[in-house]
């Protein structure tokens, strides 16, 4: 990627952000104004100050709140720690605002350096650098909107699932003719590097769990196909960081509030996480299906219908991208468990990281329908700001 192609992406970025922000300024009103009450009041320039209290609703008031305070409530566990603590180890502010300010510029420079990261591994996929380009451009003005503008925990997620990516495609040769299937490990160093990055990403969302599929498929591949142990040890060694860190984060929580706690603790399977997103939230099969929710199945239904495309046209590509299997298999468990168990309106945001759905858009630039879906996104993006500003659905 040159520097002109660079400046052009950046130019995108910021006149989209810019935009954003100046609906979030201008919007009316907000429907809900409960969050002043958590607000100490600063001071800062009136504009600076009404963009900001319009950007505390729905889950940036935990963010916010935990930025300064410590975790007082079990149900503010289901916000993973690696995005909370980031921006509290980092010895700049100290006030709610400052560390608002901090967690939002963090934010955007993740989304910018993930457009970057897209590209990348694109190119390095497909080996056609416009598409790449157009791909990363996509990225930009991805269904998630006014999400990864202001500081929620996707930016960071984002990113850190595509550096797994990036390391962990740049590791293996998938052509290898000398073994069964025709994959190989090229670079160690790398290879672990993925493992680890994945590992700090479930930190950040609980998702990010689903990359541990990439080492399941090579563990089978090594194992099964090449009947190969000691090339077995290697995906057993790299997913196992993923596995532990999920393990430890689970075993924490239990000493933290167990067996007193009584409840979740005495459950097969005793995850504060699932029972919080359960209890408070409720997640779980056909639960988020009433009549009450429609509107929210309906918006999201073009990026279902977006996702699902992308998974079709890459299914049809596998026997040519073999390396491409594990991903669209983690791309429909996504679209699964959003349409079944998760509250559906979050795969606007879930789904942004997706190589495949940016890909799609962009082998497809000269078609007619290109057209209308850019459309779609450019105006999702501006209705959507709007209403995350006035504290409307949905979020």
């Amino acid at each position: 990627m040159n520097h002109s192609s660079i400046w052009r992406l950046f130019k995108s970025f910021i006149t989209l952000k810019v935009t954003q922000l100046l609906i979030v300024y201008f919007t009316p009103s907000r429907f809900d104004t409960s969050s002043d009450l958590l607000i100490p009041k600063e001071q800062y320039n009136s504009i600076t100050t009404e963009i900001l209290n319009k950007l505390i609703t729905w889950d940036s008031v935990y963010f916010n709140d935990i930025f300064i305070n410590d975790i007082k409530y079990e149900h503010q566990f289901v916000f993973c720690p690696g995005w909370l603590n980031l921006i509290k180890l980092i010895p700049i502010g100290s006030t709610y605002y400052s560390k608002q300010i901090l967690s939002i510029i963090i934010s955007n420079i993740c989304h910018f350096t993930s457009v970057i990261t897209l590209y990348f591994i694109l190119n390095n996929i497909f080996k056609n650098s416009k598409l790449s380009y157009l791909s990363s451009l996509m990225m930009i003005f991805s269904p998630a909107g006014i999400f990864l503008t202001t500081n929620y925990s996707e930016n960071l997620c984002n990113l850190l699932t595509l550096l797994t990516l990036l390391c962990y495609y740049k590791s293996i040769d998938f052509n290898n003719i000398t073994t069964r299937s025709n994959k190989r490990i090229n670079n160690t160093l790398l290879y672990v590097l993925s493992g680890i990055i994945c590992a700090y990403g479930f930190t950040v969302r609980a998702n990010t769990l689903l990359l541990g599929i990439l080492y399941l498929f090579d563990l089978y591949d090594f194992l099964v196909v090449d009947e190969n142990l000691y090339k077995s040890l290697l995906p057993i060694f790299t997913g196992s960081i993923l596995g532990f860190t999920f393990i430890g984060e689970n075993l924490y929580h239990y000493l933290l509030f167990c067996p007193s706690r009584g409840e979740w603790c005495e459950n097969y399977f005793p995850s504060l996480f699932q029972f919080a997103q359960d209890h408070y939230w409720n997640v779980g099969f056909l639960k988020y299906w009433t009549l009450n929710n429609i509107p929210n199945f309906l918006l999201v239904t073009p990026i279902i219908i977006w996702n699902c495309y992308s998974i079709f046209i890459f299914w049809r590509l596998l026997p040519q991208y073999k390396k491409l299997t594990s991903l669209s298999f983690i791309q429909i468990i996504m679209i699964f468990g959003g349409v079944f168990f998760w509250n559906i309106q979050i795969l606007n945001r879930l789904t942004s990281y997706s190589p495949l759905i940016y890909w799609t858009l962009a082998i497809n630039y000269n078609k007619i329908w290109f057209k209308y879906v850019l459309g779609y996104m450019i105006t999702w993006n501006l209705v959507q700001t709007s209403l995350f500003a006035a504290f409307l659905p949905p979020a």
